[in-house]
C-alpha cells in the first residue's frame, strides 16, 4: 500500500512526518499566538485541515479484490453439461425418484444423506405479563404553584364571606327588633365589604404614589403556626422604627429617601416580574478600572431583579406582608420561572457576571425564605445553594466565574452574605465551607495587624476589599472561626475611612460593604465606633442630596455603567437600611445611651 502511485515508503513516512509537525503548529498557534481569534473561525481553520488529512489518507488506501494470500488471482469459469436422464419405466407402477447426475469428480461414494422434511418451528410461549412489566418511570415533578401576594387573596375571601354569610340574630328577639337588627347587620356588612374591597384595590395598584406613605414599621403578624422570626431580621418589623432609626443615625430623610427609591423600583419593574438591566443602562461602559469588562451587565437581569428585592426585603417588605407585596411576588417567581436544572439563578448574564448575578438572586431567595418560612421557597432555595456550594474551590476556598477558579475576594462577600442567610432559612452548610471560606481570608490579610485585604491573594491591598473582607471576618467570626482582633479591626477602620462617601467620587460597591462593616463592629472598639459617626454623616448627606427627583440614583458611579440604575438605586437604598436591615448585637438603648454617641440628622 505504501508503493501506491509510484512512490516509495520512505516517501510516504517523510509527507506523513511533515504533516504531522504542521499539524502540532497549527494547535499551538490556536493556542497561544491565535488564541484571541473568534471561535468559528478557529473551527474553520481546524476543520479545512483536518479535511486535508483525510484526502492525503484516501490517496494511500487501496481496495484489493480477491484473495491476497493467493497472489495471482483466479479466474472462475462455469460450464454446463446436458445429462441425459432414464426414462422410468411405463410398465412399472412405482415411480422412481429423478437423481441429478454430477460429474465422477465430484460423486459421491455414499448416498447422499436425506434432510427431513422441513418443519415450522413453534414459536415459544410468552412469558407471564406479570414479567414483562416494564419499570415504573418517574413522573415529572410538578410544578410548585405560582407565588401570589396572599393579602389580596385573603382580602377577597374576607370579602365574598361578608357579602354571603350574615351574621346570626338571637332567636329570643320579638319580630319587630328581630327585622331592625337584621337590617342593621346588613348595613354593615354592606360596610365592611366596601371597605375590603377599597383596600383590595388600593393594594392591587402598581406605583401607587399614596404607597409612599404607608408606614412600613409595622410588626410582622405572627400566628402559633407561623415559626419565629430570626432576631437578625426583627428590627425590619418593629413598630417605632423611626425612633430606633434616629437613635442609630439615621433621620426622616433617610427613610424618605429609601421609600422613594422603592417607588421607583416599583415603577420599574417589568411585566414579568423582573428588571430589566439594559434598559437602565447596564453594560453601557466597557473599560472600567481601566479594564475591558466586556459589556459586563448587559445581560444580567437575575442579579439586579435580586437587587432590588433585597431593598425590598431590607425596609420590612416580603410576598406576605407590607405595601409591596405584588412586586416582591413577581419578583420572586421570576427568579423561579429562571432558574437552570443545576440549580443556579444567573440566566442569560455574561460571563464575567454570571456569579455575581447568581449570588444575589440566591441571597434574595435565601432571606425570603428565612423571613416568611414560605415552602414554596425551599425548593429553589435549597437547589441554588447547591449550585453555590458546588462552585467554591475545594482548596483555595474562594469563588470566581466558574469552577474550578481560585477565588477572589469580591466575589467571597456576595457568597458568604448567601449563605449566612441559607443558614438562617434552616438550609444546612457544611462546616467544611466555613473552614475553606476562613483559609481564603487568611491567603488576602495584609497590613501589620491583619486588618487589610486583597483582592487576589497576590493582589495588592484595595480599601474596597479591605470593606469586604471586614465585614466577611465578622460574619465568619459568628461561626466560633477566624482570628479577629481589635487590632486588625482598627487598622481596616482606619483604611476604609481614609475615603468618606463624597459626591464628587461615588463607588456605591464600596459604600455598601463599608456601611456594613462599620456599622456591625462599632461596639467593639472606640476607634470604629467614632469612625461610624463619621462614616455615617459623610453617607447620609452624600445620598440624599445625589437622590434624584423621581426617587432613584444616577449611574455616575464607579460600577454604574456595569449595573445600570436599577443597580445603583437598590444598593443606595440598602446602604441607608443599614440601621435596621440586621439587628446588632446590642439594644438600641444601649447604643443610644453611650458616652458620646450621637445621632447625625439632617
Amino acid at each position: 500500500m505504501l508503493a501506491y502511485w509510484g512512490l516509495t515508503s520512505t516517501t510516504w513516512l517523510v509527507l506523513w512526518s511533515v504533516l504531522a509537525v504542521l499539524t502540532i503548529a497549527l494547535v499551538i498557534l490556536l493556542r497561544t499566538r491565535w488564541s484571541q481569534t473568534k471561535p468559528w473561525r478557529k473551527c474553520a481553520i481546524l476543520s479545512l485541515w483536518v479535511h486535508v488529512l483525510l484526502g492525503c489518507f484516501a490517496t494511500t488506501v487501496r481496495i484489493v479484490t480477491g484473495a491476497p494470500e493467493l497472489g495471482n488471482d483466479q479466474p472462475i469459469r462455469v460450464s454446463v453439461r446436458e445429462v441425459a436422464i432414464q426414462q422410468p419405466d411405463k410398465q412399472t407402477e412405482e415411480i422412481t425418484e429423478v437423481q441429478q447426475l454430477t460429474p465422477e469428480w465430484e460423486q459421491p461414494s455414499e448416498p447422499p444423506l436425506v434432510a427431513p422434511e422441513a418443519k415450522p418451528l413453534a414459536s415459544p410461549e410468552p412469558p407471564p405479563i406479570e414479567e414483562l412489566q416494564p419499570l415504573d418511570e418517574p413522573k415529572p415533578s410538578e410544578p410548585a404553584p405560582p407565588l401570589e401576594a396572599p393579602a389580596l387573596l385573603e382580602s377577597q375571601a374576607a370579602v365574598d364571606q361578608a357579602a354571603s354569610t350574615p351574621e346570626t340574630v338571637e332567636q329570643q328577639q320579638e319580630p319587630e327588633e328581630q327585622i331592625v337588627e337584621t337590617t342593621e347587620a346588613s348595613e354593615a356588612e354592606e360596610t365592611v365589604a366596601e371597605d375590603l374591597v377599597d383596600e383590595v384595590v388600593d393594594a392591587d395598584v402598581d406605583a401607587n404614589p399614596s404607597r409612599d406613605e404607608v408606614p412600613t414599621e409595622q410588626a410582622r403578624p405572627s400566628t402559633p403556626d407561623t415559626p419565629a422570626l430570626p432576631s437578625t431580621y426583627t428590627d425590619r418589623f418593629v413598630k417605632d422604627r423611626e425612633q430606633l432609626v434616629e437613635q442609630r443615625g439615621g433621620s426622616q430623610q433617610t427613610e424618605q429617601a429609601v421609600r422613594s427609591a422603592l417607588g421607583w423600583l416599583a415603577t420599574s419593574q417589568s411585566e414579568n416580574g423582573g428588571w430589566d438591566a439594559s434598559r437602565y443602562g447596564a453594560g453601557a461602559a466597557r473599560v472600567v478600572l481601566s479594564q475591558d469588562r466586556r459589556g459586563a451587565g448587559a445581560q444580567a437581569d437575575m442579579g439586579v431583579t435580586g437587587l432590588a428585592l433585597l431593598a425590598f426585603l431590607g425596609s420590612g417588605h416580603t410576598h406576605m406582608d407590607g405595601a409591596y407585596t405584588h412586586e416582591v411576588a413577581s419578583g420572586l417567581e421570576y427568579l423561579r420561572q429562571r432558574q437552570r436544572a443545576d440549580g443556579s439563578l444567573f440566566g442569560d448574564a455574561q460571563f464575567f457576571a454570571r456569579m455575581y448575578c447568581h449570588s444575589m438572586a440566591t441571597f434574595a431567595v435565601c432571606e425570603a425564605l428565612a423571613i416568611t418560612k414560605d415552602k414554596r421557597l425551599e425548593p429553589m432555595a435549597q437547589a441554588a445553594v447547591g449550585y453555590t456550594l458546588s462552585m467554591q474551590h475545594p482548596t483555595d476556598g474562594g469563588w470566581r466565574y466558574q469552577r474550578g477558579d481560585t477565588g477572589d475576594t469580591s466575589q467571597l462577600g456576595w457568597q458568604i452574605m448567601t449563605l449566612k442567610s441559607a443558614q438562617l432559612a434552616g438550609i444546612e452548610i457544611p462546616q467544611t465551607t466555613w473552614t475553606r471560606v476562613e483559609r481564603f481570608l487568611r491567603r488576602v490579610r495584609r497590613g501589620q495587624s491583619g486588618g487589610l485585604a486583597s483582592y487576589r491573594p497576590n493582589s495588592a491591598v484595595s480599601r474596597s476589599m479591605t470593606a469586604e473582607a471586614l465585614f466577611c471576618r465578622l460574619l465568619v467570626q459568628e461561626q466560633q472561626m477566624g482570628d479577629l482582633t481589635t487590632m486588625s479591626i482598627d487598622e481596616a477602620v482606619t483604611s476604609v475611612t481614609e475615603a468618606l462617601p463624597a459626591a464628587d467620587a461615588r463607588n456605591l460597591y464600596f459604600w455598601y460593604y463599608a456601611s456594613l462593616a462599620l456599622h456591625r463592629c462599632q461596639e467593639q472598639s472606640s476607634l470604629a465606633a467614632e469612625a461610624w459617626e463619621n462614616w455615617n454623616h459623610a453617607l447620609t448627606t452624600t445620598l440624599v442630596s445625589t437622590q434624584q427627583s423621581d426617587g432613584s440614583w444616577d449611574m455616575n458611579t464607579t460600577w454604574g455603567s456595569c449595573g445600570g440604575r436599577v443597580y445603583t438605586t437598590a444598593l443606595s437604598a440598602l446602604c441607608l437600611e443599614v440601621y435596621y436591615r440586621y439587628n446588632p448585637d446590642n439594644s438600641p438603648s444601649q447604643i443610644a445611651d453611650r458616652e458620646g454617641w450621637h445621632g447625625v440628622r439632617r
